[in-house]
């Protein structure tokens, strides 16, 4: 049945599954759990809901089911549907989790609710669960890419006073920032310190960081880059040779 939503042909996955009804087979909350799941990542976030309504009173939804319908609608941008299901999930007893704020936080910033982000993530913190790693990063990557530096590089370390060690991708996104606001300087830095804390580049980085280069004019440092990336054994996209061919200083 998951195969079915996954090419939109969501009248063959019910169908399958009145069959299975039909012939007595036991169909359970997490058989219907699965293809809410697969209607949502389809982006028929619709069709699940309306399922799910043709359900009621046959199956007894569980915390996961509210889970994938809140996914569902966040995935298209519904966060009228999404906070009606949110509600729902509370009045039925269910606390929200971090995978839940995780889910409602994304969906905030799909829909550039992004004054609303803040104030959700700081209700986490203040209510729990506490945001984690995951929850860190989609902040930090959203205000990098409003070059809102100070802003990223403070949830960045609070981040890291709660004990949570930053990744690759994390650096990327700030570097990128920075790089994007003409502040090398702090590039460079940023690079520094990810090597200095056990966080080697990975191919992301290199990447970003040849884009920025040669689109600030510095050749040089790009071609550095590149040869760092390969000596520590990390294949460069096309992309890559792309940008370096096309630069007319090289």
């Amino acid at each position: 049945m998951r195969a079915f939503p996954a090419t939109k042909d969501r009248k063959k996955a019910i169908g399958v599954f009145e069959l299975l009804k039909n012939h007595k087979y036991r169909v359970g909350v997490e058989t219907i759990n699965a293809l809410l799941d697969s209607l949502g990542r389809a982006k028929l976030g619709k069709e699940a809901q309306a399922l799910f309504g043709k359900l009621e009173g046959r199956f007894m939804p569980n915390f996961r089911t509210y889970t994938v319908l809140l996914n569902g609608w966040c995935g298209v941008k519904n966060l009228m549907e999404a906070g009606r299901i949110w509600n729902e999930m509370l009045d039925e007893g269910f606390k929200p989790d971090i995978v839940t704020n995780t889910i409602m936080l994304e969906g905030l910033l799909r829909s550039k609710k992004r004054s609303d982000v803040i104030k959700f993530f700081e209700v986490m913190k203040a209510k729990g669960p506490s945001p984690n790693v995951r929850s860190y990063t989609i902040l930090i990557q959203d205000l990098c890419k409003q070059t809102k530096m100070k802003e990223a590089v403070g949830y960045f370390y609070e981040m890291i006073d709660f004990g949570f060690h930053p990744d690759a991708a994390v650096y990327t996104c700030l570097m990128t920032g920075y790089g994007n606001d003409k502040r090398m300087d702090k590039v460079y830095e940023l690079l520094k310190e990810m090597k200095e804390k056990g966080c080697p580049p990975d191919g992301k980085t290199y990447n970003a960081l040849i884009k920025l280069m040669t689109g600030q004019r510095m050749p040089g440092d790009a071609v550095r880059i590149y040869k760092k990336m390969i000596q520590n054994g990390i294949e460069p996209l096309k992309y890559d040779h792309e940008i370096l061919l096309s630069n007319k200083k090289l």
